[in-house]
């Protein structure tokens, strides 16, 4: 999960910064300014896109659950708990992951009130939210939200196209189902 989150959420950032910028791209990638910026929106995106893989494989996963999907979500919160703490907290967030985590939990509560949404629909999701922390001026960026959303829209549909052909769901659930409560994922949250 963490390691897809962070190649969609990292090629998507880069790659719209680099074309963005055009052809002065090494110029800006190495003023100090941007690489700050672009390291706040690096670690946001990760969050982001990171969500939006969690909520791509509880859908998945689901019907391999019957009537344990509660455990299912609870397990997919620990995880993605544990994606986010396995890296040093980043500068711009002093106060650690707790919003996000909130969030996250709130999100993955309602997506089990539904049947499971399309990948396309849901990386509108993390695109949104990605669009507003990419590192390029406003004005240069006002009429990309759709081409940036669509980019980490593909990219999840690439995902989920690769995740269904290589998983075996049942003997994921069975595997998460089978472990007992991460009190490991909760404890390191204080700690951070």
């Amino acid at each position: 999960m963490g390691e897809q989150g962070a190649f969609v959420a990292q090629k998507c950032a880069y790659e719209y910064a680099r074309v963005r910028a055009g052809l002065n791209w090494d110029k800006l990638f190495k003023e100090t300014a941007f690489r700050e910026a672009m390291e706040v929106c690096r670690w946001e995106a990760f969050c982001y896109v990171l969500s939006d893989v969690a909520v791509i494989l509880e859908g998945e996963l689901r019907p391999h659950a019957r009537g344990r999907e509660i455990e299912l979500a609870d397990r997919l919160v620990e995880t993605f708990v544990l994606c986010l703490l396995e890296h040093a907290r980043p500068e711009h967030r002093p106060n650690g992951w707790d919003d996000e985590i909130t969030l996250f939990r709130e999100r993955i509560a309602l997506v089990q009130l539904a049947p499971p949404r399309a990948p396309y629909d849901i990386g509108e999701t993390a695109g949104g939210r990605v669009y507003k922390v990419l590192p390029i001026h406003s004005d240069l960026t006002r009429f990309d939200r759709e081409l940036v959303t669509n980019n980490i829209r593909f990219a999840l549909c690439r995902f989920h196209e690769d995740a269904v052909r290589r998983l075996v769901p049942a003997a994921i659930v069975a595997d998460m189902l089978a472990q007992p409560s991460s009190k490991a994922a909760w404890a390191a949250i204080g700690s951070r």
